[in-house]
């Protein structure tokens, strides 16, 4: 499970920029920068942002696998 890489190809299919997922999470440039680059995060985060990009959890983070 990579995390970061979930959230970048589920970004990238929806044309987003990072401010639009900050907009979206209520959350720090900085803070969605972490998460880009993250490998494991926590079930509620990978929840919510399964939940933000329209998904299951399981199809998000099948974005992120190798």
């Amino acid at each position: 499970m990579n995390v970061g890489k979930s959230v970048r190809v589920a970004m990238a299919k929806r044309d987003m920029k990072p401010a639009d997922l900050c907009k979206l999470m209520g959350a720090s440039r900085q803070y969605i920068g972490q998460l880009m680059n993250q490998e494991q995060s926590g079930i509620g985060t990978v929840s919510k942002l399964a939940e933000l990009f329209g998904m299951k959890v399981s199809e998000f983070l099948a974005l992120g696998e190798d």
